[in-house]
């Protein structure tokens, strides 16, 4: 990707929800592969464009390609479980302490820690003192395991929908 990587895992398979949970304008929608979607997100509206799929049963992932995905609590309500990750290559910087998990409306804290997730970190603990690459590393290894696929090659060339999340979608 680039120096700063953004992705948000969201508990449906319905690609129109997850984009409508996070504020995305519903008729922005363009099915594209990863290179058509970066060429398209160039722009300097200041809209935050994030390209959504599926990802495995029961999951779909959105990756920014520009600006963040701000989204509140409030999009995992009603039920829902949300996985962020940020991260800035470019200053070995890992914003909100890695990777945050949200469940019905509420911040639980890192994906990480919570008692929840335990078994899926073992063998991830010691690689956290390795360094900056390695830690992104065992973060998205985390999240491949509670979403039973990791973020790949083969998701990576199919396509998936690139949406517009208007700037002021959510209030800060």
């Amino acid at each position: 990707m680039n120096g700063s990587f953004d992705a948000t895992w969201i508990d449906t398979e319905n690609i129109e929800e997850a984009a409508q949970r996070f504020r995305a304008d519903p008729s922005s929608g363009i099915l594209c592969d990863l290179d058509t979607s970066f060429d398209l997100a160039d722009d300097d509206s200041g809209d935050t464009m994030t390209w959504i799929g599926m990802h495995s049963p029961g999951w779909s992932v959105a990756v920014t390609l520009t600006g963040w995905l701000p989204f509140q609590p409030a999009a995992s309500s009603g039920g829902r479980r949300i996985i962020t990750h940020h991260h800035r290559a470019d200053l070995a910087e890992l914003d909100d302490e890695g990777m945050l998990y949200y469940y019905d409306g509420e911040l639980l804290g890192p994906l990480g820690v919570l008692e929840e997730f335990r078994n899926y970190t073992l063998d991830l603990e010691e690689r956290y003192n390795l360094g900056f690459e390695e830690m992104v590393e065992s973060y998205l290894i985390l999240a491949g395991r509670v979403t039973r696929r990791f973020l790949d090659r083969d998701w990576f060339t199919a396509s998936r929908v690139l949406y517009r999340v208007p700037r002021g979608a959510w209030p800060r």
